[in-house]
């Protein structure tokens, strides 16, 4: 997952859920309870595969189903494999709620609540579809869930090493932006995809570094794509770096001053960025 923690580290590794339903149909899903498909049963399935003998002190979900069934197959294939998994869910860790945006397509959403969107683009403190989460409130949420799940693995777990959160997009987008303080910055992050693998390192009960972003090298159906759930919308802006010099453009592109805030890479790792949009699409991912 990551190189080796010091001693007073713990690794944090977060998962988007495997596809549901309206992903495949391009819906707006927030905290509506919407299964996996039948690939995204698959997805998760191969997911279990790649995490099956990962040494994790806990395992924790959303309580949202999509999220749920993912953690489960982990937990199913860490059993496999004669590790004592378990599973807890954390309603924290839901999707942000997106009001009447929830199951309505994309399209329509853009078309709908064109100020809505800017505004969610922005990061402004305002009520998402009418009645539902802003994004500041969203994010504060999302940190405070996650600190009640390191607390509790600490707590269970003398030395605890590392935890996995299986979760949602706009989760692990929350924990980027707040670590290298992007609010206000119109989507300086192309979303995770669909049972990427995004790892942060952790020292005391604070997160301190990205150590990955965006890792779905063990789906197939992405290698293609270098990695990822979809290619860049635009073939012409997309830049691939390998080793250090990932870290050094990723700096540059999204204003990151403290080259702690990312680990370095190991040197046969690639990062992939859109330069004209000044946007990380992946980082530091090692080809399987």
């Amino acid at each position: 997952m990551g190189p080796e923690t010091r001693d007073d580290e713990l690794e944090l590794v977060m998962v988007r859920h495997a596809e549901s339903i309206w992903n495949a149909e391009d819906r707006w899903q927030g905290q509506s309870d919407v299964p996996l498909s039948d690939k995204g049963r698959d997805e998760a399935r191969t997911l279990g595969g790649r995490l099956a003998r990962l040494e994790l002190d806990a395992i924790v979900a959303s309580d949202l189903s999509r999220a749920r069934e993912t953690a489960e197959a982990v937990v199913a294939a860490q059993r496999g494999e004669g590790l004592p998994a378990s599973l807890v869910a954390h309603a924290g860790l839901r999707e942000m709620d997106l009001g009447a945006w929830c199951g309505m397509p994309h399209a329509e959403v853009i078309s709908r609540f064109p100020e809505e969107v800017d505004a969610l683009a922005r990061g402004e403190d305002r009520p998402i579809g009418g009645h539902g989460e802003s994004l500041p409130r969203f994010e504060a949420r999302v940190h405070t869930a996650l600190g009640e799940v390191l607390a509790r693995a600490r707590a269970q777990h003398d030395g605890a090493r590392r935890v996995l959160v299986v979760t949602h997009g706009g989760c692990i987008r929350a924990v980027l932006m707040r670590l290298f303080a992007l609010q206000g910055r119109r989507r300086p992050l192309e979303g995770a995809g669909n049972t990427s693998i995004t790892t942060f390192r952790v020292r005391g009960d604070a997160i301190r570094a990205l150590v990955s972003y965006n890792d779905a090298t063990h789906l197939p159906s992405t290698r293609s794509h270098e990695g990822l759930a979809s290619a860049p919308r635009d073939p012409n802006d997309r830049e691939s770096l390998v080793g250090e010099a990932g870290r050094t453009r990723v700096m540059e592109l999204l204003g990151v001053r403290d080259p702690s805030l990312l680990a370095a890479p190991p040197d046969d790792a690639t990062t992939l960025v859109m330069p004209a949009s000044r946007r990380l699409v992946r980082y530091a991912v090692r080809a399987r």
